[in-house]
């Protein structure tokens, strides 16, 4: 009887290994909508490479291009950790701009990380960053061409660049018209031959005025203008597409029915004290023939450089600087804090300055300002606490100068009398309050506390008296007890 031997070779199984990828999912000049760059596809990056922006899209100076990332590990893979995962400019000038909010952190199998990065490059310069993800590095890359730069200038005489691809004409009501004023700047350093603009979309509801109608040749810091004007031929949204100097500029708006009568804007004082309160109204010249809505805004401007907002400057209805109201059809007064009043009531604060307040309705914009009177500080309370063979004086107030200098205190015994001179005792306080100041969001309301030590009975010290001096004057005593 023969014997069948059957040997067993048993060889270890090699363990599965996660293996990240780099994906780039997408890229885009207009952020605002996503709309992906022409010819644009997923595709893998490999470790190492080199991504070229002028691959992916020419780009100009102060133009956006956004670049959407996938970092994925691939299915059946076991999860992985991400523990590096940054991103470092070669060079002073920073044109790759991280965009994403959170890490990574561990991704299982088939799992993905969506990230995005902006190329903005400030000059018509080459800008190169390093992305690092644990083992794996890549160069992103990418040189900007020299450009002219397009401004847009508003009716109230605004202007600011155009960096983006939107101009907002915002609210306009039929009958009415909203006009734009466009710069077009040559900062090369040679002339630029330009098209005349031309306008699509609804055009009928936008029209070029001033615009050149042949090819103008702009010389080095030279420049041109030209102006749109929305006129609404219908209401909701309306949209066109200005196109100039190779821009392509969204020129969106919004056509209102009605007239809109202007409007008064009352405050209830032109100057005010600090911690207090005051209101503003608002009246139409006309009774609205519709329903309206807009909003009042405050805005501080602090007397006082380097120093911080004062948060409680606010209305007190929204707890906030600003409040909506509303006008209803056929009447001429607005009314606040959910149709109950007809004033909006704010607090003043504890600085000194100026409140502005900003009101808006339809195509109308009303403003007014309120001056916070300077004072010599204010002492609300105070009062004593008595320890072994120390006393403690506390004192609140404000100072809305925020300059406070010297605090001053007078102390007396249970008879009422004086203890010590008749000055009392002074004390520098201005570089503790300088501090304070400058840290605190409640302008200039504080809370003093000084520390005395006594020898023999605390209790003797029946008050204490304290002033405080600002640049402008020494304040009231407060009694402490």
């Amino acid at each position: 009887m023969r014997t069948l031997w059957l040997l067993l070779l048993l060889l270890p199984v090699p363990a599965l290994r996660a293996e990240l990828q780099l994906w780039l999912v997408g890229a885009t000049k207009d952020p605002l909508t996503w709309t992906s760059v022409p010819g644009v596809q997923p595709a893998r990056v490999n470790n190492g490479a080199t991504l070229e922006m002028s691959a992916i899209s020419q780009v100009r100076e102060n133009d956006i291009l956004d670049l959407r990332f996938e970092l994925r590990n691939t299915p059946g893979s076991p999860a992985v950790t991400v523990s590096t995962f940054r991103m470092q400019q070669n060079g002073s000038s920073e044109a790759f701009i991280p965009l994403w909010k959170t890490l990574p952190g561990t991704l299982a199998g088939g799992a993905k990380f969506t990230f995005e990065i902006r190329f903005l490059p400030p000059k018509p310069l080459a800008y190169e960053a390093i992305l690092v993800i644990d083992n794996m590095v890549f160069t992103l890359r990418g040189s900007a061409s020299g450009r002219t730069v397009m401004l847009e200038t508003d009716t109230l005489g605004q202007r600011q660049l155009i960096n983006g691809s939107t101009s907002d004409f915002g609210n306009v009501r039929l009958g009415e018209s909203y006009i734009k004023s466009y710069r077009i700047v040559n900062r090369t350093d040679a002339p630029l031959m330009l098209a005349p603009p031309t306008l699509q979309g609804e055009i009928d509801s936008f029209f070029l005025l001033q615009a050149p109608e042949s090819n103008r040749t702009v010389p080095p810091n030279g420049f041109y203008e030209f102006k749109a004007e929305f006129r609404p031929a219908r209401t909701g949204l309306i949209n066109a597409t200005l196109t100039v100097d190779g821009r392509t500029i969204k020129l969106v708006s919004n056509g209102l029915e009605g007239e809109v009568p202007d409007f008064r804007l009352l405050p209830s004082a032109a100057d005010v004290e600090s911690v207090s309160q005051a209101d503003a109204r608002i009246e139409l010249v006309s009774a609205a023939a519709q329903a309206l809505s807009g909003t009042l805004t405050l805005v501080f401007e602090g007397d006082v450089g380097g120093m911080p907002d004062d948060t409680n400057i606010r209305f007190i209805a929204t707890g906030n600087r600003s409040i909506a109201f509303t006008v209803p059809a056929g009447s001429t007064k607005a009314l606040f804090a959910g149709g109950s009043s007809d004033a909006a009531r704010f607090q003043t604060g504890a600085a000194s300055g100026k409140i502005r307040l900003v009101a808006k309705l339809g195509q109308w914009e009303r403003s007014a300002q309120l001056n916070i009177r300077s004072d010599a500080p204010k002492l609300a309370s105070g009062s004593l606490r008595r320890g072994s063979g120390t006393l403690t004086v506390n004192v609140n107030g404000f100072d809305n100068m925020r300059s406070a200098s010297t605090a001053v205190f007078f102390f007396f015994d249970t008879t009422g009398k004086q203890i010590g001179g008749a000055s009392g005792i002074e004390a520098p306080v201005g570089d503790v309050f300088g501090t304070f100041f400058r840290a605190s969001p409640t302008g200039g309301v504080f809370q003093l506390r000084a520390d005395f030590p006594v020898q023999g009975d605390v209790n003797a010290i029946e008050s204490v008296q304290v002033a405080l001096k600002n640049s402008l004057g020494l304040s009231q005593r407060v009694t402490a007890r």
